[in-house]
């Protein structure tokens, strides 16, 4: 697969401060169809590839078009700006785009619009989060060349490499304007399945001549443009495109409004400034327990799971008893608790039921089990005596609340004594990149497309060196490797179940719930769809089918 190159401040937006935005008192002239107004977080950037967070991609996929689209119903992926996609060896995979679609600013969508934003991604000194996805393709390795040695480096904290042998995937090929062949290092029965997601969106010449003007003023091929721009510290409106040739939306345009620092929208949704909202633990219970807001709620199920990430590349954690123990000592049940029962369910697997081939019960140490908690500590030699556990988390939300119960339950389970590190959402996830997290770390994922493999590859895929939690293990990747090798898609879910089950004994990260969707929605809107794949994102609902009633 090749080696995946560690995201970096050099991201686009990574480093910008952000603070809190009401959703209230727009100015701007209303939009016919209406103008729908939506929460959204810290944004890390707006170019495809490079966001790799679902703040930015809940953007990203109303103001691009991708190869396929995900399903509403079944998450299954549709053709959209594909017209075909084929292989006879599930190596060598021809793609026909559609004729006659056009970015925002009039360029064509052809083949080389996807085979220079594939290229911008899989060039390893650009340190795009989202560059592992390209590892598939032909010519990734000359892309990204190994890491120099340590003393070689100017900045002692910023990894340097050995020069690149190219800047273009050979594996990519535009047969004619609108055929683009795309040939893989190996078979992998799987990647069609991909091609709805982020890193694989197309991109336009005028965004790569200048990507920091892009950042604030995209340039897509989606339903949705943004005339003014994108401010990262107070959002920006993104109109209905006229010109978009796909089914328009039924909306005139949706208005994002940023809330990090731990803010919510909970207040501005009450007052009608905000949508579409979910709760915070603190208001969940008066919000299930008022009539007329429970009319206007969607609870289904969730495919986002929340893990408990162990740093491998510490000595304390490379020991698999201790990584085991800790899991066996949270009582998932009572985490769950903080947030409200019915907002997640305990997790058993790394693969939630909600996605296919997922559900396997394959963890077993994910019950609370005090005694075999308590015993897999004293085989590992016990816990080092002074030294409290780390639990490194992203202040967003319910997050510092839910690992507080996470260490509370190991600390009474284990008598460990703990503490809560907490860290602003992009340095989080940078130093988790980069392995300077000297404890277990929240991780949170949810899907890019609707296979199994997607939560078992990307996150702890490849070596040490291509996951953040430094997990190595050649029988694993060996696993997977013949899993994307199958004749067949079904084949291919039964054996990533099989990888599964090598990750259960490993155990580099302790799943401990599967969230539930639990959406409230205004008065004003209608026909709100929460999606199988997208749920994950924070609280959208699908903005290409959303009605505006007023």
């Amino acid at each position: 697969m090749g080696r995946m190159w560690k995201a970096t401040a050099a991201v686009a937006a990574a480093g910008l401060v952000l603070s809190a935005c009401s959703g209230g008192g727009s100015e701007e002239e209303e939009l016919e169809g209406g103008t729908l107004n939506m929460h959204i977080g810290e944004v890390r950037s707006l170019i495809p590839g490079g966001s790799g967070e679902v703040e930015g991609f809940r953007v990203i996929r109303n103001i691009y078009d991708g190869l396929v689209y995900y399903d509403a119903e079944t998450g299954d992926p549709e053709n959209l700006m594909a017209e075909e996609i084929t292989s006879d060896d599930n190596q060598v995979w021809t793609i026909k785009i559609k004729e006659g679609y056009s970015f925002h600013n009039g360029e064509p969508v052809n083949a080389e619009s996807f085979i220079r934003s594939w290229n911008r991604t899989a060039y390893g000194p650009n340190a795009l989060p989202l560059n592992y996805f390209m590892a598939p393709i032909e010519g990734y390795g000359d892309m990204n060349p190994e890491e120099l040695p340590e003393d070689e480096w100017e900045d002692p904290d910023t990894p340097e490499f050995e020069e690149a042998q190219a800047d273009e995937l050979s594996g990519l090929e535009a047969v004619d304007e609108h055929t683009l062949q795309v040939s893989l290092s190996e078979p992998f029965i799987g990647f069609p399945t991909m091609l709805g997601y982020e890193a694989f969106f197309p991109i336009a010449e005028a965004c790569l001549a200048d990507e920091e003007k892009c950042e604030k003023q995209p340039i897509g091929n989606g339903p949705f443009m943004f005339e003014d721009g994108y401010d990262v510290n107070t959002g920006g409106t993104a109109v209905a495109w006229d010109e978009y040739q796909g089914e328009k939306p039924n909306i005139g345009g949706v208005r994002w409004h940023v809330y990090v620092d731990g803010s919510d929208c909970w207040a501005d949704y009450l007052t009608g400034d905000i949508d579409v909202c979910a709760p915070t633990a603190a208001d969940y219970e008066q919000a299930i327990n008022d009539p007329d807001l429970v009319e206007r709620r969607i609870q289904q199920d969730n495919t986002s799971v929340l893990m408990m990430a162990y740093p491998m590349y510490e000595e304390l954690y490379q020991d698999v008893n201790i990584r085991r123990a800790l899991s066996a000592a949270i009582d998932r049940e009572g985490v769950i608790n903080v947030i409200g029962e019915d907002r997640a369910k305990p997790l058993d697997s790394w693969v939630p039921a909600s996605i296919l081939g997922g559900g396997q019960g394959a963890c077993d140490y994910c019950e609370h089990d005090p005694d075999t908690a308590q015993e897999l500590l004293k085989e590992a030699g016990g816990w080092p005596e002074g030294e409290p556990l780390k639990l490194w988390v992203d202040d967003r939300m319910d997050n510092l609340d839910v690992f507080r119960a996470v260490g509370d339950s190991i600390s009474n389970t284990l008598d460990i004594e703990y503490e809560i590190v907490p860290m602003e959402w992009t340095e989080m996830l940078s130093s988790r990149e980069q392995h300077t997290l000297d404890g277990p770390f929240r991780s949170g994922w949810g899907p890019d497309y609707n296979l199994n493999e997607n939560y078992l590859e990307p996150i702890y895929g490849g070596g040490a060196d291509m996951n953040d939690q430094g997990f190595e293990s050649e029988e694993y990747n060996e696993a997977i490797k013949k899993a994307n090798g199958a004749d067949t898609l079904e084949e291919s879910v039964e054996l990533y179940a099989a990888a599964e089950e090598i990750l259960a004994e490993e155990m580099p990260s302790a799943p401990i719930w599967v969230e539930q969707v639990n959406f409230f929605y205004s008065e004003r809107v209608d026909n709100v769809i929460v999606h199988p794949i997208y749920s994950g994102t924070g609280g959208d609902a699908e903005l290409r089918d959303i009605v505006i009633n007023e």
